[in-house]
């Protein structure tokens, strides 16, 4: 032990081990985002641009949504709480609006079709949002994009390939706010009209197949 100038003792021991702090758990609260938080959902009136609308609604942001076609046919309440633009990633003049004090987007753009088109909606339509994004100053970026199945890569090379491309485009432009998802087959109960499609009866036994 040694004493100090000002009368206190300290420890020369090197194997003494301090007293633990007492660390209480902490309360996990629901904290409501700010008012200034803004999101845009590309492709919002789609199966799962809807459900990101819906729940984005429920956690109190302010979401916008940009398609082709503008406001959806679902009757549901939500739907009035989102602001709906109208509007096609490959033509710049009819959307860069709906990027007004937007500070985060998600994207769900996708689509299937000829090789040359699955690259243009997949690839070009995402690329084009997302250099956009950077440029206005948006924050976070997250695109949905899709899990590797192997062979089906190559039998829908344009899709994938489109995606790809995205891929590499964000992570250049959003290197600490950009966010890939890569989800299987996904599936569920889709309204279309007044009729339910049960999506899964063909889903789950499709992703089997695919992961095979």
């Amino acid at each position: 032990m040694a004493v100090s100038s000002n009368g206190r003792y300290l420890s020369t021991d090197s194997n003494k081990v301090d007293e633990p702090f007492k660390v209480e758990e902490a309360e996990t609260l629901n904290v409501p985002p700010p008012p200034t938080e803004k999101l845009l959902v590309l492709g919002g009136n789609g199966f799962v641009g809807s459900h990101i609308c819906k729940e984005a609604v429920d956690r109190g942001l302010t979401v916008a949504s940009l398609s082709r076609s503008g406001r959806p046919s679902i009757q549901e309440s939500w739907v009035n709480n989102v602001i709906w633009h109208q509007g096609n990633l490959l033509s710049s003049d009819s959307w860069m609006e709906a990027l007004n004090g937007v500070t985060s987007v998600i994207s769900c753009v996708g689509g299937f079709g000829s090789q040359s088109y699955m690259y243009k909606i997949n690839g070009t339509a995402n690329i084009n949002a997302i250099r956009a994004a950077s440029e206005k100053g948006v924050k976070r970026f997250v695109y949905i994009s899709a899990a590797d199945f192997g062979l089906v890569n190559y039998l829908l090379q344009g899709y994938y390939e489109g995606k790809k491309a995205a891929e590499t485009e964000l992570l250049t432009k959003f290197a600490y706010g950009g966010v890939v998802l890569r989800p299987g087959f996904i599936y569920g109960t889709r309204n279309v009209g007044s009729v339910k499609l049960p999506l899964g009866v063909i889903g789950s036994p499709l992703e089997m197949v695919l992961q095979h």
